[in-house]
């Protein structure tokens, strides 16, 4: 594999959106994600792509619901000077239209690109957008997953990052996973049972992650400086096709009919997803002679 741009260490493409692995990045020292230049940064950015929350202590928190109804109440310039002792939380979706992103994010397109060719997952990543994350020391990321798949990158800070393995029925029910996938309900509440299933790395400056697709995980953040990562969202062909699939799997399921789990036959993932914009439109006119 040649030398990627910012992705660095040892990176095994075979294991993308399998199971969770660590390696390193090139990022820290980027002026970029320099403290001084985010707190610029950040409120240039558009009012509804920055979400923050206070009080992030427990893994059982709804993180989603957080975000929404702190970002609602809260004043961001508050939430960004009170940092260090609120247990706050500040995510910033869509980094990369910020000037001063645009040049990392190519080079992590590019790296990324790179991976999914040697895999055989694709040539490009779709749909990729940089999210950045600043939080309180010893503030918490409940538990929670993502419908794309993911590269975090620690910049500042450390923590404890827990992943569990993807679509794994002791985790989430396959039926829980397919119908978060087709937005619809919340997740379950974390709890000490589940730990046991994680994978757990512990994160400082340099250090990086692949968070798999539908891989539930949680942060504690370190106690001895804020946190400050950057994570990179995005689908592969395979990946896509999944989420596609999955909405289907919840649809059947509506209706009392069975289908198979998405990772067991190309076919049949290909199958749904091909139909999938087709019985989407059906859904959604049905739905509006509903009335919902």
């Amino acid at each position: 594999m040649k030398n990627l741009n910012c992705l660095k260490g040892d990176i095994d493409p075979k294991n993308l959106d399998r199971k969770p692995f660590s390696f390193s990045h090139s990022l820290a020292d980027h002026p970029a994600l320099s403290i001084e230049s985010l707190i610029k940064m950040i409120p240039e950015m558009p009012k509804e792509k920055v979400m923050f929350s206070k009080g992030l202590d427990s893994l059982k928190i709804n993180f989603d619901n957080a975000l929404d109804t702190h970002t609602k109440q809260l004043d961001l310039m508050e939430v960004i000077e009170t940092i260090r002792t609120s247990n706050a939380y500040i995510a910033v979706r869509n980094s990369e239209l910020h000037e001063s992103f645009k040049v990392l994010y190519k080079d992590l397109i590019e790296d990324i690109a790179e991976l999914l060719k040697i895999n055989g997952t694709g040539t490009a990543p779709i749909g990729p957008t940089l999210w950045l994350f600043i939080a309180s020391p010893n503030a918490v990321t409940p538990f929670h997953f993502d419908r794309t798949s993911n590269f975090i990158m620690q910049i500042r800070g450390s923590k404890e990052l827990a992943i569990f393995p993807p679509r794994s029925e002791e985790v989430f029910s396959r039926a829980i996973t397919e119908s978060y996938m087709d937005w619809e309900p919340e997740l379950p509440l974390w709890t000490e049972e589940v730990d046991k299933h994680a994978h757990k790395f512990h994160f400082k400056t340099g250090d990086a992650a692949h968070i798999p697709f539908t891989s539930g995980h949680y942060v504690k953040n370190g106690s001895e400086d804020i946190s400050i990562t950057l994570s990179i969202f995005f689908h592969s062909d395979e990946t896509l096709r999944w989420s596609e699939a999955m909405k289907i799997n919840n649809r059947l399921r509506k209706l009392g009919i069975s289908s198979q789990a998405v990772d067991r036959s190309l076919a049949v993932d290909s199958f749904k997803s091909t139909v999938f914009p087709a019985v989407d439109s059906v859904f959604n006119v049905a739905r509006k002679l509903r009335g919902n």
